[in-house]
């Protein structure tokens, strides 16, 4: 096999994984928790775990894995695997008691390990543009729009720091560090790039790619 071939079917198989703890942890969620099915898209975990997945899929079944979207895709998502899987260690984990154990280690963390290591292993050696890293905010902002009308709406939110009784200075404040958070991540890993083994390095195809100057003969 192939070394192209063997990474597409490691993203396969990894995308797989994901989508199998996603699945299994909403059935136990809605079997045995108290949540309902327009309360999942208010959780980031899921939405994170989507983002992988789009990610992987789109590197692995694309003719062209190393276009510049798909490394922002791909970059993206482990920012929001990574920020997902420290909040509940860090927050979360010692007040909660999985039915499924394996499928909240994959979601929780196992994802964010999984996209780490595709994303220092295979590409360039070539980060993005800094004017691409804000796109890590639109999922993030979109999720947090839904979120705030749904809480004028019923009052339901699915975290406390989002709770409309703490006011709008709060609530912005709050969602202003997370989002400083999430661009000071996503530099760190854009920055990994430098990381990469040489003889898996890709060129760079698309609009952000950088082609070398022409020398002139002396």
């Amino acid at each position: 096999m192939s070394n192209e071939a063997w990474i597409r079917t490691t993203r396969l198989v990894s995308a797989l994984t994901i989508t199998a703890g996603l699945a299994v942890q909403a059935w136990a969620d809605l079997t045995f928790g108290t949540f309902s099915w327009d309360q999942l898209p208010g959780y980031f975990t899921p939405l994170a775990a989507l983002a992988g997945v789009i990610a992987l899929l789109a590197a692995a079944l694309h003719p062209h894995p190393h276009r510049w979207w798909i490394d922002l895709l791909r970059v993206n998502a482990l920012t929001y695997l990574t920020i997902a899987g420290v909040v509940y260690w860090l927050l979360l984990a010692a007040h909660t008691t999985p039915k499924v154990p394996w499928a909240n280690a994959i979601l929780h963390g196992g994802a964010a390990v999984i996209l780490l290591a595709d994303w220092i292993m295979f590409g360039q050696r070539r980060r993005l543009p800094v004017r691409t890293w804000w796109t890590v905010l639109v999922v993030p902002a979109l999720w947090a729009s839904y979120l705030i009308m749904r809480a004028s709406r019923d009052g339901w939110v699915p975290y406390p720091f989002l709770d409309p009784a703490r006011g709008t200075a709060a609530i912005a404040g709050t969602l202003a560090i997370i989002a400083g958070c999430g661009l000071a991540l996503v530099g760190l890993f854009h920055l990994c790039v430098y990381l990469r083994p040489s003889p898996l390095a890709a060129p760079v195809t698309g609009t952000f790619a950088v082609r070398p100057h022409a020398r002139r003969l002396p």
